[in-house]
């Protein structure tokens, strides 16, 4: 929900799909429901609910950090692990995956350059497509900018996601994959958003739904996220989320 810690949560899932991915099947899109154009409110409108829905934009900008904590469970390998996200404005962010079996996954971004090392890639700098969507998936205040993030939008219909009837939007940035995202109907919550993940081993389908919504801060945050790739499964619960912790510029920065 974004302000969702999610789409920051986004790094930790291309570090687990270059540890696990195979060669990616396309995930079958599921038809919208078709609806009367007259019925189906303009885009613009369903994003301000939207905004209104997790905060506001004044709870929203209030919020100069986000540090989360929780746990990973990766299914059906039954691999389970931790994670720490620390992120802020201009892009910044940098997350430790730790998973049994496994190792430590890092991701990290300083605003203009980005970074990854796992056990599987060593350590390498992202470039070209992979590092424009890396910044559009950690700028901090997305929420709340999806319009100016994202210059083509369209309503694609009404869809059910769960028993919940949504608003089908498709969005478009220049250089990277078209992401959907379903808009609960009633509340204006974002539910679920479809996204392709640019990874070195080839780009990963993603669904991913908002779960376990709570306040933090008088901003709402979903507290569980559940991805599904066309391989896996991974499940993130916070365990606990803190907002404006005081986080040095060089947690952010590439190891030497």
């Amino acid at each position: 929900m974004k302000f969702k810690s999610i789409l920051i949560i986004t790094t930790i899932f291309i570090a687990t799909a270059s540890v696990f991915a195979q060669k990616p099947e396309p995930v079958k899109p599921e038809p919208a429901n078709t609806v009367a154009a007259a019925k189906l409110p303009p885009v613009k409108e369903i994003l301000e609910k939207y905004v209104k829905a997790i905060g506001g934009r004044e709870a929203i900008q209030k919020i100069k950090t986000r540090v989360s904590t929780g746990t990973i469970d990766l299914v059906p390998m039954n691999l389970k692990g931790t994670f720490e996200i620390y992120a802020a404005p201009d892009a910044k962010s940098f997350s430790k995956m730790t998973i049994a079996g496994i190792g430590d996954l890092f991701e990290g971004m300083d605003g203009k350059t980005a970074w990854a090392i796992n056990p599987i890639q060593g350590s390498r700098e992202k470039a070209g497509a992979e590092l424009l969507q890396t910044k559009l998936v950690n700028d901090f205040y997305r929420d709340i900018q999806l319009d100016k993030l994202f210059p083509k939008m369209e309503l694609k219909g009404i869809e059910k996601v769960g028993d919940r009837e949504t608003y089908v939007v498709t969005a478009t940035a220049e250089g990277v994959p078209a992401e959907t995202w379903y808009f609960d109907t009633k509340t204006g919550l974002m539910l679920r958003s479809d996204v392709t993940v640019i990874a070195p081993e080839g780009n990963q389908p993603m669904r991913v739904f908002y779960e376990d919504m709570r306040p933090v801060d008088g901003v709402l945050i979903p507290f569980r996220i559940r991805t599904q790739t066309p391989q896996f499964t991974i499940v993130l619960n916070s365990t606990e989320i803190k907002h404006n912790s005081a986080i040095e510029a060089s947690k952010f920065a590439r190891p030497k």
